[in-house]
């Protein structure tokens, strides 16, 4: 890359700072700050691999799909080995994802709750805006839990009424 393009790719990152000036105007102070988001185009085993090799996948990053639709097991588990603090979806995880990353304590959300800005291979949102979908996350899925644990307890009960014989019903 010349130094042309470098000094273009600055000027573009620039004027996305000033162009969401106004969207982010309630961000006084940098501790509340813009966080770097990964955007990674679908959620395949083969896009992460692609997405991991261009810019690096780690620990607490925030990964966004623009497709969520793809995946399967295999690839929520490949995901959840990186362990991101959170997973922004446009469209719908397969069930099996779901379970998977929910199994695994990754918190998804709606691409649409954190907004993103993004400028070539840059993307950015407000971290508040992150920290609120977390905590929404966390909430459904403590509702989501006591319903796990509510349907445990009804099936267990059901079958130790189906094992009880006939006379003591």
């Amino acid at each position: 890359m010349g130094r042309e393009e470098l000094a273009e790719k600055l000027d573009r990152l620039k004027s996305l700072w000033k162009l969401d000036h106004s969207n982010f105007a309630d961000v006084a102070d940098e501790k509340e700050g813009l966080v770097s988001v990964k955007v990674v185009e679908q959620f395949t085993r083969d896009a992460i691999d692609e997405a991991d090799e261009e810019f690096g996948l780690v620990e607490g990053d925030i990964v966004m799909f623009r497709d969520a639709s793809g995946a399967g097991k295999s690839t929520a588990q490949r995901l959840s080995a990186v362990n991101p603090r959170l997973v922004l979806r446009d469209g719908n995880l397969s069930d099996i994802a779901d379970e998977v990353l929910f199994d695994h304590d990754i918190p998804v959300a709606p691409a649409e709750m954190v907004p993103v800005q993004e400028v070539d291979e840059l993307a950015v949102a407000k971290e508040q805006a992150v920290e609120d979908a977390i905590e929404d996350w966390a909430e459904r899925a403590e509702d989501r839990q006591k319903a796990q644990k509510a349907e445990m307890v009804d099936q267990i009960i059901s079958e130790h009424r189906a094992d009880r014989p006939a006379s003591e019903n």
